[in-house]
């Protein structure tokens, strides 16, 4: 005894294709309404020069270009709701890893948060600072005595690249 289907499977599945193409014999929609992602017009895929967004180790604070960049996109929303949706690593829609799982515990996930937790590490990093906003450096650290975060950042930054070369000088005399 043989069994014959007389639909095939194309037919049975037309309604579960998100190809915009396929051929739609239901009232089902064929095709995906969510924009599938990188984001078509974000301003970070058409920036001409090359910046990291996944670092090694991200800063609490998301760099000034690309903190400018995040915040003239139009597509920033989506961007942010993939990072928070996927647990992404680096700086998305101008924000830090930290600053989405802040924004995850207060239930707030909106762009706006996101400029608010930037402005406030922003403030926190420049507290007490004895020169200018972005002029921090391993000099104010050591011959000014400041001790702002980005003078902090940029004298353990001066101080890794000086153990570095001692540990390459150490392994060329050996």
């Amino acid at each position: 005894m043989t069994i014959t289907l007389s639909r095939t499977y194309t037919d049975a599945t037309a309604s579960m294709q998100v190809d915009p193409e396929a051929p739609q014999t239901s009232e089902a929609a064929s095709e995906s309404y969510v924009r599938a992602f990188p984001i078509q017009d974000a301003r970070c895929a058409t920036y001409p020069g090359q910046m990291e967004w996944v670092p090694d180790r991200e800063r609490t604070i998301v760099p000034d270009v690309m903190a400018a960049l995040c915040r003239r996109c139009p597509g920033r929303q989506e961007c942010l709701l993939w990072a928070l949706t996927g647990d992404e690593q680096g700086y998305w829609a101008g924000t830090t890893r930290a600053d989405r799982l802040r924004m995850v515990s207060l239930e707030q996930t909106i762009v706006e948060t996101a400029d608010w937790l930037q402005d406030l590490a922003r403030s926190e990093a420049t507290a007490g600072a004895i020169h200018p906003v972005g002029d921090g450096s391993y000099f104010w650290y050591r011959r000014r005595g400041c001790r702002c975060t980005e003078c902090k950042q940029a004298n353990a930054a001066a101080r890794a690249h000086e153990r570095a070369v001692a540990r390459q000088k150490a392994g060329v005399a050996a």
